[in-house]
Formats: structure tokens, C-alpha cells, sequence
């Protein structure tokens, strides 16, 4: 059976003005989209998602 070797991450970027900054990070898409929601609406700046993906660690190593 195959396992994955990388986990996504969600990463609400924002952006005041300047550049784009993280403000936080999710691990499930859905949770993403919520919180994205979120900023959207009580923020006053722009908002978007980013995906990453992170190498799993292995345990003990």
C-alpha cells in the first residue's frame, strides 16, 4: 500500500498594502476555506490561499 511521504499545508496569506504575509496556517482544505471566509470578512486587506506540502517526519529520526 502507498503512503505518503508529504502532508499539505494550507497556508491565509494576507496582504496590507505591501507584500503578502502569512497569517496562519491550516492542514485540511476545509478548515482553510473557513478561515479564509473569516478574514474576508472581519479584514480590511487581500486575502488568498497557498498550498505547501511538508515532508512527513519519520519517528525517531
Amino acid at each position: 500500500m502507498y503512503k505518503r511521504k508529504t502532508i499539505d499545508r494550507w497556508d491565509i496569506m494576507g496582504n496590507y498594502g505591501t507584500e503578502w504575509e502569512c497569517e496562519c496556517s491550516e492542514y485540511t482544505l476545509k478548515l482553510a476555506k473557513q478561515r479564509l471566509k473569516e478574514y474576508r470578512e472581519n479584514g480590511c486587506g487581500l486575502y488568498r490561499l497557498e498550498k505547501h506540502r511538508e515532508l512527513i517526519e519519520k519517528g525517531g529520526k
